[in-house]
């Protein structure tokens, strides 16, 4: 297996897990959430704008995923010039990172308790 086939498959495998997360939120929801989170100036660690970040769906995410692929070298690989193997890594870190934060979105979105005191303790209380 080469080292496109591996990226290509990881990118795969994540797309994969966008797709079998739960049915989307209402619109309601989605953004009664997003400007919950924004007016507690939320800012997850994520290089998709904010303000769009929390507004994504499931055809957003994989939006997201097509674009960190598709990004120019010097935006994606700024940190590791030169080195394709260090650069896909950079694109795959930056779409495990969106997803982990996508999934957390899912749970603020159902209205978790848990992770709304993580953004309580967070944002509010410190």
């Amino acid at each position: 297996m080469t080292g496109a086939e591996s990226f290509a498959g990881q990118v795969d495998e994540l797309k994969n897990q966008i797709r079998q997360l739960p049915a989307d939120h209402a619109a309601e929801i989605i953004e009664q959430t997003a400007v919950r989170l924004e007016g507690l100036n939320y800012a997850p660690s994520v290089i998709t704008p904010s303000k769009t970040f929390l507004r994504l769906d499931k055809q957003g995410m994989l939006a997201e995923v097509d674009r960190i692929v598709e990004m120019p070298e010097e935006e994606a690989c700024a940190l590791a010039p030169n080195d394709e193997k260090k650069c896909e890594d950079l694109r795959l870190q930056f779409m495990k990172v969106i997803l982990f934060y996508y999934q957390k979105l899912l749970r603020l979105r159902d209205g978790d308790a848990e992770e709304w005191d993580e953004i309580d303790e967070l944002y509010v209380h410190d």
